[in-house]
């Protein structure tokens, strides 16, 4: 836990020198927001599903980052006309650790390319949906009235549609148009094609995937809107809010400097519970075959792939299998551990042991 703790303090003491970087005497005038942090990293520490997860979940990400750059094949190298032995070749032969495909593609290759995949749209689908079902929520609960009326109104019909369901008439319908802006805006069609770490001449079958994350932020937003709102107003009515309206500040100050930091603890935890959740219907998206399309691949693609010839090529369903089971175990152990840490019961039980 020492060696676990020593990492800790490295993390928030290059965290505190960045701030202060950008925000002069930053760390003076936040001490106890950075003990805070301390302390929420020592209670991490001492959870060992907590530590096995953020494992898990580190590997993901890293690997994601750095697959298409590490990868021993391309994804588009296709052995198989080279050797045709190389067809659905079992693991461990001909030099392919993991076996190969129908194409004769390296499996271990394309497994960290669609980890890329997977990172991309998890992140992309979070770091939009999420921030915009926030605002939502906090304009909702704070106004209240017609403004809440009108955005819970326009929430419910979201949610009265299943999120699986509106994501697969989304990704079925949206993959034409994607396709023609990725044909007309080359500058774009290179952003992506670097994003998803693939060849910008495979840019234009991105589209699918383009429409994966674009239906999956359309759906995934509704819920937070209507989390937030709850705590919203919950939080408005307590005693600094009103000092802060007692001294003039504006209602977006209040808003986004009082009452968000406040709320952000339940936040952070469906957000690490979601990444498993996004990752596991993007998979199954693919799998349907609304996905990743030749030459590009992703995990619900090779399962996709190697499901009308299970059990002989046992191998295209059981890695990318694996890999979908360890990253949604990982998100969801660190989820766990999370909630566990910001509860000021566990917290205070932490701080006396530390």
């Amino acid at each position: 836990m020492k060696i676990l703790d020593k990492a800790a303090d490295a993390i928030i003491w290059i965290l505190v020198k960045f701030i202060s970087l950008i925000k002069r005497d930053w760390h003076i005038r936040n001490r106890s927001r950075v003990e805070e942090w301390r302390l929420t990293l020592y209670a991490l520490n001492r959870s060992t599903t907590g530590i096995l997860g953020l494992i898990l979940s580190l590997g993901f990400v890293i690997i994601g980052i750095i697959g298409p750059f590490v990868a021993p094949y391309k994804y588009n190298q296709f052995l198989y006309l080279e050797n045709p032995d190389l067809y659905l070749a079992p693991p461990g032969t001909h030099g392919m650790l993991l076996g190969t495909d129908i194409y004769g593609r390296d499996v271990l290759s394309l497994m960290l390319y669609g980890a890329r995949v997977s990172l991309v749209i998890s992140v992309v689908t979070i770091a939009l949906g999420v921030p915009l079902g926030i605002l939502l929520g906090l304009l909702a609960g704070y106004y209240g009235g017609k403004t809440d009326e009108a955005i819970m109104r326009i929430t419910d019909i979201f949610l009265a549609f299943p999120a699986l369901v509106l994501a697969l008439a989304l990704a079925a319908t949206l993959p034409q148009r994607i396709r023609e802006l990725l044909l007309a805006e080359p500058l774009f069609a290179s952003t992506m094609a670097a994003i998803f770490g693939v060849s910008p001449d495979d840019a234009i079958h991105l589209a699918p995937l383009i429409s994966i994350f674009t239906a999956l932020i359309i759906v995934w937003w509704p819920t937070y809107a209507r989390v937030v709102r709850g705590m919203v107003l919950v939080e408005k009515e307590k005693t600094y809010v009103e000092a802060a309206k007692a001294l003039g500040y504006s209602s977006w100050r209040i808003m986004t400097r009082h009452i968000l930091p406040n709320i952000m603890s339940p936040v952070i935890v469906l957000i690490t519970f979601d990444f498993a959740t996004v990752n596991l219907l993007a998979a199954g998206l693919s799998f349907l075959g609304l996905g990743a399309q030749p030459p590009i691949v992703d995990w619900g693609s090779l399962i996709n792939m190697g499901g009308s010839r299970f059990p002989t090529a046992w191998w295209l369903v059981f890695f990318p299998g694996i890999a979908i089971f360890l990253t949604a175990l990982g998100w969801n152990l660190l989820g766990d551990a999370l909630r566990d840490v910001f509860d000021p019961k566990f917290r205070r039980r932490i701080e006396f042991r530390v």
